[in-house]
């Protein structure tokens, strides 16, 4: 048996004791010399948990539907996106476990060119630190990790461009994360675009990001 389980287990057992001493479990049963105490008590030990782990099962259920919902909606923005970007003469692909496999996603990567690995990506975030700590967002990003140098750099000098195409700011990531060599711009939506399913919008945003980024990546010769 493993001292994890028992650590785990005398933690539990000591947190019922007290909660049975203040009185805040209640026992249905009157004492009677025919009762066997130490089952009873096993019993109640075993109701206690069960009532313990109920909300920590229904928050899983919950976190799990909103990612199953979350990933469907991801794959609708990108068919939409796809269908605009193709008008615009700008082929992406991308691939959906969820459809192939059954894997739900919190993230979608994007591919525009072929053999690089520079590639755009959604998902959700909530940013830990910066002016945006705390909030949840819907994100758009261009990954151009390990491509600082040939890629990067060049492209920050026509971020004004980028910016002023697209009508809004871009992010970056952190300096100590940009340190580590991940180099992303990010395009940030509120997140209620999510939650009002508003894929017509964010299906616009992406495309336009890609619109607006792929000519300087194409002028920095990414294939």
């Amino acid at each position: 048996m493993s001292s994890d389980f028992l650590e785990q287990f005398t933690r539990q057992k000591d947190e019922f004791l007290q909660e049975l001493q203040r009185g805040n479990i209640e026992v249905n049963f009157k004492p009677d010399g025919n009762v066997d105490s130490k089952k009873i008590i096993l019993e109640l030990f075993e109701q206690w948990l069960q009532r313990k782990a109920a909300p920590v099962q229904e928050q899983v259920t919950l976190e799990q539907e909103d990612t199953q919902t979350f990933d469907v909606f991801l794959d609708e923005v990108l068919s939409r996106a796809k269908k605009i970007l193709k008008e615009r003469g700008i082929h992406i692909a991308y691939t959906s476990l969820s459809k192939k496999m059954g894997i739900t996603e919190s993230w979608k990567c994007i591919r525009v060119f072929g053999r690089s690995n520079i590639y755009y990506r959604i998902g959700k975030t909530r940013p830990r630190k910066g002016p945006n700590k705390g909030r949840e967002y819907l994100v758009i990003d261009l990954v151009m990790d390990g491509n600082k140098k040939q890629v990067f750099v060049p492209l920050l000098k026509k971020k004004d461009l980028i910016e002023n195409q697209l009508g809004v700011s871009l992010e970056r990531e952190l300096p100590k994360v940009e340190a580590t060599g991940k180099y992303r711009l990010k395009l940030l939506l509120p997140y209620d675009v999510v939650r009002e399913r508003n894929k017509r919008l964010a299906a616009k945003k992406l495309a336009d990001f890609v619109e607006a980024t792929k000519p300087h990546l194409d002028e920095l010769g990414v294939v």
